[in-house]
């Protein structure tokens, strides 16, 4: 079975996650995603559960628009790709070749658009990728894909 989970950028500062001893990476905190309403919370496994509540590792709200769920493989330096990561891709068709690209979900796959929209969305574990590298996500780096800055 695949792996389902998920990352988002906390509302908290770091401080405060640090403060909590919360493990996260500059910000961004990973485990499975709850909503409650219209906030979304990435919390960790459950260490409790009777039937009348649970209790999970931590509870951290999110900003809607940096969730992103695992696409269950790694890049070529073993990070994992999230939807919405920016990626380098390089394919072999032909030659190497190179493009920037963003992970979404669509038709039922994964898959890199190229942000210039030069060329088809390609199924992330496509056998033409010779190679896929994370350089940032869509929510803290946008200008890498001609947006923002954030």
């Amino acid at each position: 079975m695949r792996e389902i989970k998920f990352c988002g950028k906390a509302k908290m500062s770091i401080e405060e996650l640090d403060d909590l001893y919360l493990e996260h990476e500059n910000g961004w905190v990973y485990g499975h995603l709850v909503m409650y309403g219209k906030t979304p919370y990435i919390v960790g496994d459950f260490i409790e559960v009777d039937s009348e509540y649970t209790v999970n590792e931590f509870w951290v709200p999110v900003y809607p628009e940096s969730v992103g769920q695992f696409t269950g493989l790694p890049d070529k330096n073993g990070k994992e790709i999230y939807e919405g990561y920016i990626c380098e891709t390089v394919t072999y068709s032909g030659k190497p070749f190179g493009t920037i690209d963003v992970v979404k979900f669509s038709g039922g796959a994964f898959k890199l658009t190229d942000i210039k929209d030069a060329l088809l969305p390609i199924p992330l574990d496509d056998s033409d990728i010779q190679s896929v590298e994370v350089i940032g996500n869509i929510f803290e780096h946008p200008h890498l894909i001609g947006g923002k800055h954030g």
